[in-house]
């Protein structure tokens, strides 16, 4: 596997990984620590491997990060001559050339996987010339890829519109293990609101502040990074009833998580990556009886809509998504029957037993002699 990041934070391809190690399968990330924030490779009971490429590098500047992706490409291909896979999980655009790279030089003839967190461009958005560059990569993994991981199914009726064959597409949803789970009702006095993650425009995250400022019997809570930080800051200074919690560890974000009332996942509705993404903290808000918001006219608007398990908000009025706060922390009979709800579809329908099926049976497919 190729991952971008330093696979620490990151629980999808860490879940995607165990789960091949434990169906028998020498597993191996490869993966880019540009925070610097760890001091070794790692090694786990089930044979897993993460092996670390520890080079500084910023996020959003592509003339700065370029060269030193390259190096993660070329330190890459250096370990994939010696390891000789049978197969290359790419995860995410930003990995994809060195896995095409791989297949052009026929490395053991390895097959190609690309796991689309995201379209690509959520990520060449950044870089001149988009649109071509994105048609370009789509073509390549359209022709190359031997399997494409996705998200939900609505990726799959967009990239058929593409010309992909559906035949090699693999939905696995970002969900958390029916284990770390509960089913639960409301709760104590104050009704707990949590965000985390990016802190940037396009998430809500300025929506969501002001949406509950005043807003009584409430507390907001941030934990993450981004352009926001500063003006998050700024915010919760000056309103009690919120606090900043800066950049959590996962285990230090799951105790955080544990005491929400409410995750909302309000992406602006504006990008078709917005518009067709299923958030990972969606689907851990149904696994613990948490009601969502989220934003009308996208597939999370369906789900939610499909299960009854939270509250569709018009993303660009302010006071709409403070009327559905609201009625929440106040309506204890609302609130539960969409907890319920929540628990209740997750459990049949989205867990990670159900994906990691979908996932090992994928690779039996792909990796079985023809």
């Amino acid at each position: 596997m190729l991952l971008s990041n330093p696979a620490t934070f990151d629980q999808r391809p860490l879940k995607e990984a165990h789960t091949l190690a434990n169906a028998g399968r020498d597993v191996v990330i490869l993966a880019w620590d540009r925070e610097l924030e760890t001091q070794s490779d790692s090694v786990f009971d089930d044979g897993l491997v993460i092996r670390r490429l520890r080079l500084g590098a910023g996020h959003g500047t592509p003339f700065l990060t370029v060269p030193k992706l390259l190096l993660f490409y070329l330190w890459c291909l250096a370990h994939l001559v010696f390891y000789r896979a049978d197969a290359i999980h790419c995860h995410d655009v930003d990995t994809l050339p060195a896995g095409f790279a791989a297949k052009a030089v026929k490395l053991n003839r390895p097959r190609l996987v690309y796991d689309m967190h995201d379209l690509p461009e959520a990520f060449l958005r950044f870089f001149p010339l988009t649109s071509l560059t994105q048609a370009v990569f789509l073509a390549s993994a359209r022709r190359l890829a031997d399997a494409i991981v996705v998200v939900n199914d609505r990726f799959v009726t967009y990239l058929g519109s593409l010309g992909f064959d559906k035949s090699k597409l693999v939905v696995v949803m970002n969900s958390p293990p029916v284990a770390g789970g509960r089913r639960r009702k409301r709760r104590g006095e104050e009704f707990n609101v949590l965000y985390y993650g990016w802190l940037g425009e396009e998430r809500g995250v300025r929506l969501l502040v002001e949406a509950m400022k005043g807003l009584g019997g409430t507390r907001l809570t941030l934990a993450g990074r981004g352009e926001l930080e500063s003006w998050v800051k700024d915010e919760v200074a000056k309103n009690p009833s919120m606090r900043f919690l800066g950049w959590l560890k996962m285990k230090d974000l799951e105790l955080v998580i544990q005491g929400a009332d409410l995750i909302p996942s309000l992406y602006e509705p504006r990008t078709r990556n917005a518009m067709i993404a299923t958030p990972g903290k969606l689907l851990t808000a149904m696994s613990l009886s948490i009601p969502s918001l989220v934003p009308s006219g996208t597939y999370q608007a369906e789900i939610v809509e499909k299960y009854g398990c939270g509250v569709v908000v018009d993303w660009k009025d302010q006071a709409d998504v403070r009327r559905a706060i609201q009625r929440l922390a106040t309506d204890s009979e609302f609130y539960d029957r969409l907890a319920e709800a929540s628990y209740e579809a997750f459990v049949s329908n989205f867990s990670w037993e159900v994906m990691q099926r979908r996932l090992a049976d994928a690779y039996t497919g792909l990796l079985s002699p023809s």
